[in-house]
């Protein structure tokens, strides 16, 4: 989705766009596009064959385009080295995610595998390689642009060399769009919000590593009054059966709804009647769609204090200390006492999104209006 934003928006200012996708065979297009998609496939699972074959798509496709726009984390080496080694279009790169040698999601009150010493040992030295080797390389990028502050420190922690070429942007989201496409007014959550129990608390995610479940559900087996509150969480993934697991040890089964995978449309029905929004974990450098989600919906929300997530949601949000489960389940009660609280927080989500820091067109048109500077400043 974010992909498609932004080259509809370079279309929309004029300019000719052509996609090259790169991993081809898994792609999955179901209604036409407006703009050209060019098929190539890197069937390496490889960091070095990947970064490699990355580069010969762009030296292939140098004479027919005026600027490459990459998704960073996964093209910022095989960018760099085209520019290093005399490739003549300038690049922008837009980082949405972390490294992969970056320390990896654990969640941590659930069974973790046991440690393999050699494994541990490769990745420090892949670190190593791409921190101090690699990172040099990849500074050669033109321009870079981030989703959020949070992500733009850790690379630059990482050694990426950002000065006077970095903007912060966001995350391309089409809030208005699925207003629209789903009914919802700015006062929609007002118009429904109550004050009899029980609320709805409502997270759906991949339950995989780091994505807070082990921490809501332990939270939730803190709160006095449970009966207030009705807790839907949505997903499937590799911790699935440690979420059923956790439920079924803290005797939480009459409370909690696990409905596993659901199409789209359901997810948006569970916004919809849902009270409260809760997502307790994630990395700390990275944004979230879900909780970009639940703001168009005007959910009050529950995050973690600091970080990506806390950029985001801004004053739609009451934040707990991250880890620690005794304060969100204060922060659960707090927020299932106070009806003018939630009131407020739901009108917060629509100042936020109409601001424009996530005003998505406007943010790609300054990653448009940077890309043109290069190309004017191409040879100089």
């Amino acid at each position: 989705m974010e992909v498609d934003l932004i080259c509809r928006a370079f279309q929309q200012a004029g300019h000719d766009v052509t996609v090259v996708t790169v991993f081809s065979y898994a792609n999955n297009i179901s209604s036409p596009l407006p703009y050209r998609v060019v098929e190539e496939s890197i069937m390496h699972r490889r960091f070095l064959p990947i970064q490699w074959g990355i580069l010969k798509v762009l030296r292939k496709y140098s004479a027919q385009t005026d600027v490459f726009h990459v998704d960073g984390h996964s093209c910022l080496y095989a960018a760099g080295l085209y520019r290093l080694i005399g490739g003549r279009v300038p690049i922008s790169a837009l980082f949405n995610r972390e490294l992969v040698c970056w320390p990896e999601c654990v969640s941590t009150l659930f069974p973790q595998a046991k440690g393999n010493i050699f494994i541990s040992a490769k990745k420090i030295i892949r670190r190593w390689i791409e921190k101090y080797l690699c990172m040099p390389i990849a500074s050669r990028i033109d321009f870079v642009s981030f989703t959020n502050p949070v992500l733009e420190e850790a690379y630059k922690d990482f050694g990426l060399k950002i000065a006077g070429k970095s903007i912060i942007v966001g995350d391309p989201f089409d809030y208005q769009g699925l207003m629209a496409e789903e009914g919802i007014k700015p006062d929609s959550y007002q118009q429904r919000n109550k004050k009899s129990y029980p609320l709805t608390i409502f997270y759906s995610s991949r339950m995989a590593p780091g994505k807070g479940f082990d921490l809501l559900i332990t939270a939730f087996s803190k709160i006095k009054n449970k009966e207030n509150f009705h807790l839907i969480l949505g997903g499937s993934g590799p911790e699935e059966p440690f979420v059923h697991k956790m439920v079924k040890d803290l005797g939480l089964e009459a409370y909690v709804e696990l409905p596993g995978w659901v199409s789209k449309e359901q997810v948006h029905a569970f916004y919809k009647q849902a009270d409260i929004f809760v997502q307790a974990s994630w990395r700390n450098d990275m944004t979230s769609m879900s909780l970009l989600t639940a703001m168009t919906f005007g959910l009050p929300n529950i995050l973690p204090a600091g970080g990506g997530l806390e950029w985001v949601g801004q004053k739609s949000a009451v934040y707990f200390k991250a880890m620690d489960c005794d304060d969100l389940a204060r922060k659960i009660e707090q927020l299932g006492n106070d009806y003018e609280l939630r009131n407020e927080l739901s009108r917060q989500c629509y100042v936020r999104l109409s601001s424009e820091q996530m005003n998505y067109e406007k943010q790609i048109m300054r990653i448009c209006e940077a890309m043109k500077d290069l190309i004017d400043n191409r040879g100089n």
